[in-house]
């Protein structure tokens, strides 16, 4: 039990350290069992009329074969807003002077069962690199996957979502569900590398108003039980001369409330795992 616990806590220090560099938008990760990987990448980013550039770091680190921390971590270069009037050529380029860490994600991963497990993760409020006030999130995700064949697993996860009160304003209460499928043609498991293609898809919906306690409590409700949804598509190449591989990713927002406003973005990693 003593070296178990050892083990937990320098993964646990570990993940803090990830974290304590690197701050970030919250990446879709298809649903797996605990393993230890590193990937970084350069993303575009496209949200209502606003475009910007973010390099990203996502850390997995599995202590054993159960139990596994992680961090998913962001840091925004720039944006701008970009608009247009086309009957009169009007053209206006705003830059909105956003530089520094996004908010940042850390969370951990347990399966005490081969195909069944939990992850909890925590949302820490953004840095410079976000104009948006957030909120500290706790956040609960019981998950389950199954191995298909040894090149197609599918998983699915249900969320539930609680906010920490800040500047008297109580976000309201959250659920999700979660939805990944991996495939893997012409791909060599004894090597491995070839193919990898993988699909994410995330529904969100706000159970309970939020509440803005400066008001009377006749008025504090906000009526803002919206739903949105993400999705993600993944294609990743796996080297036979290096334990690298590299790929492209293209994800698609659609929503009214923080993290679902209706956007794209497209981005291109290299990464490795073990």
């Amino acid at each position: 039990m003593n070296e178990l616990m050892k083990i937990i806590v320098k993964g646990f220090g570990f993940a803090l350290l990830v974290q304590s560099y690197s701050l970030a938008m919250e990446f879709l990760r298809p649903i797996s069992a605990p393993y230890s990987s590193v990937a970084t990448g350069t993303i575009l980013e496209l949200r209502d009329d606003v475009y910007s550039l973010d390099a990203r770091l996502s850390t997995e680190l599995a202590v054993c074969r159960q139990l596994s921390f992680y961090s998913d971590v962001s840091y925004r270069f720039f944006s701008y807003q970009w608009e247009i009037l086309w009957r009169r050529q009007l053209h206006e380029m705003l830059d909105l002077q956003v530089n520094g860490f996004n908010e940042s994600y850390l969370g951990m991963k347990w399966f005490p069962l081969e195909y069944v497990g939990v992850a909890a993760n925590f949302r820490f409020v953004p840095g410079e690199g976000s104009q948006k006030e957030r909120f500290p999130r706790w956040g609960l995700e019981p998950m389950a996957f199954y191995p298909i064949s040894a090149f197609l697993y599918f998983g699915a996860a249900f969320g539930f979502y609680s906010f920490l009160e800040r500047d008297n304003f109580q976000p309201g209460m959250e659920i999700g569900e979660k939805f990944s499928l991996v495939w893997k043609p012409f791909y060599k498991i004894s090597t491995p590398n070839g193919l990898r293609i993988s699909y994410v898809f995330l529904l969100r919906h706000r159970i309970q108003e939020s509440k803005n306690l400066n008001m009377l409590p006749a008025y504090q409700k906000m009526d803002d039980e919206y739903s949105g949804f993400r999705m993600r598509v993944q294609i990743a190449y796996g080297l036979k001369s290096l334990p690298f591989e590299y790929g492209f990713a293209y994800e698609m927002n659609r929503g009214l409330f923080f993290g679902f406003e209706t956007g794209h973005r497209m981005e291109f990693f290299l990464g490795t795992s073990w």
